[in-house]
């Protein structure tokens, strides 16, 4: 089975860190940030599937920096590469530095969703 596509889906979201969503020292709670990475990271497949979209098969999820209450946090979601089976979707977390232009990254993940026939909407080729 071999599935055709052409997108190069790329997703921005940015939110601004409340204190509803840090701990008690006012960093952004990691479970927070990956529940957010989660739901970013489908933005670029969500037009791939004719149903729902299945949850994450697979992810790898590095947490580099801690965000702080009123930080401006930009999620960045690519469709990496199509498998037969699967689609891989990369996430970055990044903040602009203080007093700068320079970005600095905070986390990056990647996720993996699975693909079959019943949930694509794309045609199948055999």
């Amino acid at each position: 089975m071999t599935i055709q596509y052409t997108t190069t889906a790329h997703t921005n979201v940015q939110f601004i860190v409340t204190k509803s969503i840090c701990n008690a020292n006012g960093y952004l709670l990691p479970h927070i940030l990956f529940n957010r990475i989660k739901t970013i990271a489908s933005y670029p497949v969500k037009e791939l599937y004719s149903g729902p979209i299945p949850d994450i098969s697979d992810y790898t999820f590095k947490m580099k920096k801690n965000a702080c209450i009123k930080d401006k946090i930009t999620v960045q979601a690519q469709l990496l590469k199509k498998h037969p089976e699967k689609f891989t979707v990369n996430v970055w977390v990044t903040k602009k530095k203080k007093d700068s232009k320079v970005q600095e990254t905070l986390a990056s993940a990647l996720l993996t969703f699975s693909l079959s026939e019943k949930n694509t909407s794309y045609p199948l080729v055999s």
